[in-house]
Parts: structure tokens; sequence; C-alpha cells
């Protein structure tokens, strides 16, 4: 569930203290979802007919304090049994119901069919940008070289870290870095394993820095849920 927001970044971040004023209104004590609240996106899980409640609580106590939910980027995710049953509940609501999946802060919530499909579509503009980037490399390789250890290859951080189980969905565009842009970059026709593994180096041990999205994606994904594990432990506290 998506409010409507405006102001600067320190206007956002006494924003989201004011929203826990709703927090307590619609605490899992009260409402039994479980929920997390980034900024104004309002994320909850639980029964439909709890989740139905708590969204009545959010209408009927967000526009006090100043949270507008927009139904029209609310998403209700159910299992496929249940569809039926949530598109009953929430008929004329204006919340989306699905039981295919749905694009949550960069990453994905849903079926590993979505998920496939998800991926598939970002990694598909990745090889493109990368194509790009072959064809200036044949001309202007340093300036390549910047844009893509610099910027591009920052671009799948996220999804690695986020979604889990996607390392074969990153082949194409590992191949795309493998077959044509290191070729442009240091004009070889072929690159072989134990080159590709070196270049993945940075350049103080020898290397180029220029990471291997596939072979990172299991352990950047791992290293995320380490890392945040406390936190998540709290959230489900």
């Amino acid at each position: 569930m998506e409010g409507t927001t405006q102001g600067d970044p320190v206007a956002m971040a006494m924003y989201a203290l004011g929203l826990s004023v709703l927090q307590d209104v619609i605490s899992y004590e009260k409402t039994h979802v479980k929920q997390v609240a980034y900024a104004d996106d309002l994320t909850g899980a639980g029964k439909i007919t709890d989740l139905k409640e708590w969204r009545t609580l959010v209408n009927d106590n967000g526009p006090i304090i100043g949270y507008t939910p927009n139904a029209t980027k609310s998403v209700l995710i159910v299992k496929p049994e249940y569809y039926d049953n949530g598109v009953q509940l929430y008929n004329g609501s204006g919340v989306i119901v699905t039981k295919d999946g749905q694009r949550h802060l960069g990453a994905v919530i849903g079926t590993e069919e979505f998920k496939v499909k998800y991926v598939g579509e970002k990694v598909s503009e990745w090889v493109k940008e990368v194509d790009v980037l072959s064809d200036m490399a044949k001309t202007k390789p340093h300036a390549a070289y910047s844009a893509f250890t610099h910027g591009l290859q920052h671009r799948w951080s996220f999804v690695t870290r986020t979604i889990p189980g996607i390392r074969l969905l990153l082949r194409p565009l590992e191949n795309s870095i493998r077959n044509a842009f290191l070729p442009a970059l240091l004009r070889s026709h072929t690159i072989g394993d134990n080159e590709r593994e070196e270049l993945t180096f940075s350049p103080r041990l020898g290397g180029m820095g220029i990471t291997s999205p596939e072979r990172l994606a299991d352990e950047e994904n791992l290293n995320s849920i380490n890392l945040t594990s406390s936190l998540t432990e709290k959230i489900i506290a």
C-alpha cells in the first residue's frame, strides 16, 4: 500500500516519524497483520480478512495525520487458491489483486514465474546497455571502462542482494560482458576462464574490477541476509 507524500529528505524523515502514530493504531496486536513501513510505502502480511480490516483502519486514520492511501498503487498478492476470495473482498476498492506477484521497493514479491519474468526483463535491459558500452569501447576504451565499473555494474547490485536464486537468470548478462564488452575493451577475440577470473579482481590486485554478476549473485544475497539479520529479527518480533 502506498501513500502520497511531498517534501525534501528532511521532511520525509519527519514524515516517517509521524507515521509511527498510525502504526500504533494498526499494530500487530490489534490487527494480526505483520507490517513494515518505508517512508510512505506501507506493507502488511496476513490473512485476507485481517488485511481488509487493516486497510480500513489505514483509510480511516491515515488522512488525519497526513497519510492518504493511494488505492491505484496498492496491491494485494494472494495465493492462487485465495484469488477469487480476494477479488470479491476488494471489489470496488481500487486495489489491484494478483496471484502472480508485484515489484516492491526495487525487488519482487510473488511466484517463481513472476520472479523469472521480472529479472528477465531487467537482464534484457542491462544486456542492451552493455552492448552500447561494447560499441563505445572500440573507439573509447577508457571511457567505456569507467562507465562500466563506476556506473553500470552497480545497477544489478540491489537485485542480486534482494532477490534469491537468480544466478542462472543472470547468465545472459555475464555472456554479454564476457563475449562482447571485454573483447571490445581488450582488443581480444576470446576471453578464457582464467582471464575472466583475473579481470574480476580489483586493480590493486592486478585485475580490472569487472565483476561477474552470475558468479556473485548467491554470495551477494547471502551477505545481504547476514548484514540485515538483526533488523529482520526486530521486524518479525
